[in-house]
């Protein structure tokens, strides 16, 4: 070996007393990490064009340039024809119990739906991922509080209580009450706003499979904590426990442990097993047109956005193959109606079938 443990650490303190020496230069330390945070950034463009490349000669070879590893390798992917249907599995011994509802209405943030159209609504309505309650203007229109403000600083303090008191304490707008409505957020501290203003909350928890079979958390939450565990009352705040099926389990390293489908699609999952028929409104993943609307290229470069990618998860295109592919499958079913810009992807077969080729053997 031509490194030790001891010469490895010796180095790592090397490396932490110039930092330190550095940082008492603060003009220098601020030029450093900015060009630090470029260099990276720059790195992760590199990576995206390289996929976008690779799409499109060779789909099976995009996963070599993903730059967290979060699409997977010819090991840890289903074949086309076993692949889930649904992406989840239900772990019932670790949800709560819930009776099987005939129809129900599901609400993401996107442009598609316009979220004063929901006082018509009838039957149960889930509203994923609203960190606050909606609210009603003098005009008596509801609407909603969401502040997305990309750049790591802010994106990092985004549930201070700072924050959730600015969410939650309007002294101007009364909140939109329905007894219909329930707020799909699992993030401790939500939860406990929303419940102590009244509102039926439910959470979806994720967890990944071992060699052995054995289920392990992937939440960041602690949902398995004494005090967390204190919430769920299966009436007022419920539970819904799933294993992710996107990739083939295990994940091997160094690939993460999770496929980063965004929230939306796990929550359409989880209540799939608690509905037979579900209405789906502004599910868009980050569109503001219709794929109806755009030719292959424009629906393919719409698939990246910049921002959200660089100062939030550096694997927006990988979530974007997901959402896309699981959009087009998922609006085929008879027990769903994808109102929003993912059910409008008819058109785009030659994608999607590209989109295969990455995700499946």
């Amino acid at each position: 070996m031509f490194f030790t443990y001891s010469s490895r650490n010796r180095h790592l303190n090397q490396y932490k007393q110039l930092k330190k020496i550095v940082k008492k230069f603060p003009t220098l330390w601020k030029f450093l990490t900015w060009l630090k945070d470029r260099l990276i950034d720059l790195s992760r463009l590199i990576d995206v064009l390289m996929m976008m490349i690779l799409f499109h000669f060779w789909p099976e070879q995009t996963y070599r340039f993903s730059t967290r590893k979060f699409i997977p390798t010819k090991k840890n992917r289903f074949s086309k024809e076993s692949r889930p249907i649904i992406p989840y599995d239900l772990v019932k011994s670790k949800s709560s119990s819930m009776p099987m509802i005939k129809e129900i209405n599901v609400i993401g943030r996107g442009s598609s739906f316009n979220i004063n159209n929901i006082k018509e609504m009838k039957g149960p309505i889930f509203l994923v991922s609203f960190w606050a309650p909606l609210r009603i203007d003098a005009n008596g229109n509801v609407f909603l509080v969401h502040r997305t403000s990309y750049g790591k600083e802010r994106y990092k303090e985004a549930f201070t209580d700072e924050d959730l008191d600015e969410y939650f304490e309007d002294k101007i707008h009364k909140n939109f009450k329905n007894k219909n409505i329930t707020y799909v957020i699992a993030r401790k501290n939500l939860v406990e706003r929303f419940k102590k203003d009244g509102h039926n909350v439910l959470g979806v928890i994720l967890y990944t499979v071992d060699d052995s079979g054995n289920l392990h958390s992937l939440s960041k939450e602690g949902e398995e904590t004494p005090e967390y565990l204190k919430l769920i009352d299966h009436v007022q705040y419920k539970l819904i426990s799933m294993v992710e099926k996107i990739y083939k389990p295990p994940l091997l390293a160094p690939h993460p442990n999770f496929a980063p489908s965004g929230s939306f699609l796990q929550v359409l999952s989880a209540l799939s097993y608690t509905a037979e028929k579900i209405n789906v409104y502004g599910w868009d993943f980050y569109l503001d047109k219709s794929p109806a609307n755009m030719n292959y290229w424009q629906l393919f470069f719409n698939m990246y956005k910049i921002r959200p990618d660089l100062d939030r998860s550096m694997y927006h295109f990988e979530s974007a193959l997901i959402n896309f592919y699981y959009g087009y499958q998922l609006s085929k079913l008879s027990n769903f109606n994808i109102h929003s810009y993912m059910g409008q992807l008819g058109k785009h077969e030659k994608l999607i079938k590209k989109i295969e080729r990455v995700l499946f053997n």
